[in-house]
């Protein structure tokens, strides 16, 4: 029996609406382009914050650690955002981190960072900035360097080389102020756009072994990701024991928080809006509808039709518009997707499949938002007025 009830309401729901189909229709297409703006901004949304950490990560380390109350800025803090990390980056001669308990405080911390011990060397006769460290994370670290592809015994800036006059892989000797000496070859060309241009950048352990002062650096190059909490939890980390300081790019950090967080309020409020012009249209139809169908409300009143079967018939017409124009608008919302990925970012977007319950239920929202009209109209029809003519 129910099965039966639910079969016949199911074709007098489909019939009500083929008859007025075109009406239906405008009502489906309002709900969908409502519908196709919130599931492409939701997926743009959701995804501009990897597209901008990839784009902003370009910009390189935003974290430095240093001994504790140091004295002087390190000569060669540089790189991309170089002023920063010049004014940043301190580092003196008379302390130094140990190597083997920053890289457990950065491991601890979950930071991406890498040591780097500084030292001014000469070669030919000519003061060089010489920087120690791991090669292949710092190119990690700073995805916007230019460099041959490869791995690299070393690696110099091109002021650097073009000031010394020599090429990839001629041999040059360092020599250090305490007699220490050792020959390197040049290895690939940096072109970083900063300090980094005037320094050769040669192994940890070299370095180390040169100055004399092994398990030793300077300085700890890393990027440090996510919210202003989780950020001031890796610094506590950091600088748990006193011992090392921990210095945030506060205008790298400060960029992404603040690139993110205009771009998903202007998101939202466009999403909003486009969900009220929706609305509004849907609202209009529906009740166009419902002014048409007077002489059918009139008559199942007079049948003995309740205000709770009018309400019923209402909603589950609106509730199937919600869900044709959520279920078309998400399939177009995917699709618009793709095409602001493109043009904005120049970069395919991942389709957030977790949004579309959210987007179904914002149709469904609205539709039945709008068939409050239709409802008030048809709870106020008065039947033998109607059918009279009146």
């Amino acid at each position: 029996m129910v099965r039966f009830a639910l079969r016949t309401e199911s074709r007098l729901l489909f019939a009500a609406l083929w008859r007025r189909r075109t009406m239906a229709l405008l009502a489906v297409v309002a709900v969908a382009i409502g519908a196709a703006v919130t599931s492409a901004l939701l997926i743009v949304s959701r995804d501009v914050g990897y597209q901008l950490t990839g784009e902003l990560r370009a910009l390189g380390p935003n974290l430095i650690v240093t001994a504790a109350d140091p004295m002087g800025p390190s000569p060669l803090a540089g790189g991309e955002g170089g002023d920063a990390r010049d004014a940043g980056a301190a580092a003196t001669r008379e302390r130094y981190l140990d190597e083997r308990e920053v890289r457990a405080r950065l491991a601890e911390a979950g930071v991406d960072g890498v040591p780097v011990l500084y030292a001014l060397a000469t070669v030919r006769g000519h003061p060089v900035n010489v920087a120690g460290t791991d090669l292949d994370h710092l190119r990690r670290l700073h995805p916007s360097w230019k460099v041959a592809p490869g791995p690299h015994a070393s690696l110099m800036g091109i002021r650097l080389m073009r000031r010394l006059g020599v090429e990839p892989g001629e041999p040059l000797t360092l020599e250090y102020a305490n007699g220490g000496h050792a020959k390197v070859a040049v290895g690939a060309v940096v072109e970083a756009g900063g300090a980094a241009d005037e320094a050769w950048w040669i192994p940890l352990a070299d370095l180390q072994a040169l100055t004399d002062l092994p398990g030793r650096a300077s300085v700890a190059e890393a990027r440090v990701e996510g919210v202003p909490s989780a950020i001031e939890h890796a610094v506590g980390t950091l600088e748990r024991g006193g011992d090392m300081r921990a210095v945030v790019l506060h205008a790298l950090s400060a960029t992404e928080a603040d690139l993110l967080d205009r771009t998903r309020r202007l998101m939202a409020m466009v999403t909003v809006a486009v969900l009220f012009a929706a609305l509004l249209c849907a609202f209009g139809t529906l009740t166009d509808l419902a002014l048409e169908r007077r002489r059918e409300v009139a008559l199942l009143k007079a049948l003995g039709a309740s205000r709770r079967d009018l309400v019923r018939m209402f909603g589950v017409e609106s509730t199937a518009v919600g869900l044709l124009g959520g279920v078309s608008g998400w399939i177009a919302g995917v699709v618009l997707a793709q095409l602001i990925g493109r043009e904005v970012f120049h970069a395919g977007v991942r389709v957030q499949w977790s949004a579309l319950p959210l987007v179904l239920a914002l149709s469904l929202l609205v539709a039945n938002a709008a068939a409050l009209g239709p409802i008030r109209f048809a709870l106020g029809v008065e039947p033998a007025a109607v059918l009279k003519g009146e």
